[in-house]
């Protein structure tokens, strides 16, 4: 069990890892920039880029849950996005990114 402690992935750890991020998204505002979002959150856990209407969105995800199983590890819900657009904040959260994602999906490509 001690091991466990202190190794990067264990649970014990992500699930404080999750309780920080958790803590630090209401310190969140809408245009902060990368630089300042990083102070914050620290490095996030995951990175996904989308090219939008024209506009560049990057989404940063931080880990937030933390359901863990032996199988499939830590599940996509467990992570919380933040969007930026030009590298300012502008929304984060899974309906933010699912909003931003469906409006890629309606783009049509003729």
């Amino acid at each position: 069990m001690i091991l466990m402690i202190g190794c990067t992935g264990s649970p014990i750890r992500r699930s404080g890892e999750a309780a920080k991020n958790r803590s630090n998204l209401v310190k969140l505002q809408i245009g902060m920039t990368k630089n300042q979002v990083m102070d914050l959150m620290g490095t996030p856990s995951k990175t996904e880029a989308y090219e939008i209407q024209a506009k560049n969105v990057e989404f940063w995800l931080y880990l937030t849950e933390y359901s863990w199983t032996q199988y499939t590890g830590a599940t996509k819900i467990d992570y919380t996005p933040l969007a930026f657009e030009e590298s300012i904040l502008k929304g984060w959260g899974r309906n933010y990114y699912d909003q931003v994602l469906r409006i890629k999906q309606e783009i049509k490509i003729e």
